[in-house]
């Protein structure tokens, strides 16, 4: 493609929340050779908030009407999770590129049928990881892998803990949201396969539900144990019914460990066969939806490789269902869809 080209964008979805629209068109406008055409959106309130933030941009109710008359090049859709599936086959079928917010879908059947109608049509699609450019992931990234500061990493250990109700909106609705583990552990997920480059052997699932807590549907505590071909074992838990904290990263390898620390990362490892210690400081970094745009603006004028791709969004979703699937039968080891 032309580097002088503009590219036409969209997106499906206005909602209030974390003003996930918005931002959206923010990170994309922000290369000059995106401009903002189109947003489709079904709430009055949030037809008028983003007529207000885009005045040049078209404002349509109906997915079909926005994909038949804006000559659109690329849409977020961004839009409860049990919708991605349908809306974004139907992007792509119209040769429309899709950026999803994170995750893709829920199920391997879903992201079977987006990668194939994809490849079909010939147009981008990927997902919303923008986290892999968080500056304490990208410390993370480079300690493990570029400077092996712990030698081989055999285990980690990494989530969010804490107690009290989920909120009663539709992330807590099993149904449409996949549940608990879709939100945060997609983000968490993702991050593991990062760091560890390795083909997946299986999943084993654990959740729970506190059953005083009847307002919502999703569990209050699920975790997962990952095992790759290479021996590591990861576990991941997303709980809010944990009273007793844990860093958000603890890491082991055959010469030290990483775990998250105040201010950093504290790393331990062997140096000329003494024990040293010390936190890493984390570096200011730019906002992380600039990045993850200024990726996909480049790849479009064809001057850069996708950073998040489908298949590896597909390997993600493969991580958490099979997660769901061994903890609902209560079955010790789940083979993963993409390994």
């Amino acid at each position: 493609m032309s580097p002088r080209k503009v590219f036409r964008c969209g997106v499906i979805g206005y909602s209030p929340a974390f003003n996930m629209g918005k931002s959206h068109l923010e990170a994309m406008t922000k290369n000059v050779g995106m401009e903002a055409v189109a947003v489709c959106e079904l709430n009055a309130e949030c037809q008028l908030a983003a007529a207000t933030d885009w005045p040049e941009a078209k404002i349509y109710s109906r997915i079909g009407d926005m994909l038949r008359n804006a000559n659109l090049d690329l849409v977020a859709v961004i839009t409860p999770h049990n919708t991605h599936a349908k809306i974004v086959l139907q992007c792509l079928d119209a040769k429309v590129g899709v950026v999803c917010e994170k995750p893709l879908a829920i199920t391997s059947k879903e992201i079977r049928a987006m990668l194939a109608l994809s490849k079909k049509r010939k147009v981008m699609l990927s997902t919303f990881h923008n986290r892999r450019w968080d500056s304490d992931f990208l410390l993370l990234r480079d300690l493990l892998r570029k400077e092996k500061v712990v030698g081989n990493v055999f285990r980690i250990e990494c989530g969010f803990y804490g107690y009290g109700e989920s909120h009663s909106w539709w992330r807590s609705d099993r149904k449409i949201s996949g549940g608990a583990i879709y939100d945060w552990g997609a983000h968490f997920t993702d991050w593991i396969l990062q760091l560890v480059p390795e083909e997946i052997d299986w999943v084993s699932g654990f959740q729970v539900k506190n059953r005083a807590w009847n307002s919502y549907s999703n569990e209050d505590h699920s975790e997962y144990t990952l095992r790759f071909k290479n021996g590591c074992e990861v576990t991941q838990t997303i709980s809010n019914l944990s009273m007793s904290p844990r860093p958000r990263w603890r890491i082991l390898g055959d010469r030290g460990s990483i775990e998250s620390a105040d201010g950093g990362l504290l790393v331990r490892s062997l140096f000329n066969g003494r024990e040293m210690s010390g936190v890493v400081s984390v570096p200011n970094s730019l906002p992380t939806a600039d990045l993850f745009y200024r990726n996909v603006y480049r790849h479009l004028q064809g001057r850069a490789k996708l950073a998040v791709t489908a298949e590896s969004a597909a390997r993600v979703i493969g991580v958490l269902e099979a997660a769901n699937t061994s903890a609902l039968r209560r079955s010790v080891q789940v083979k993963p869809a993409f390994k």
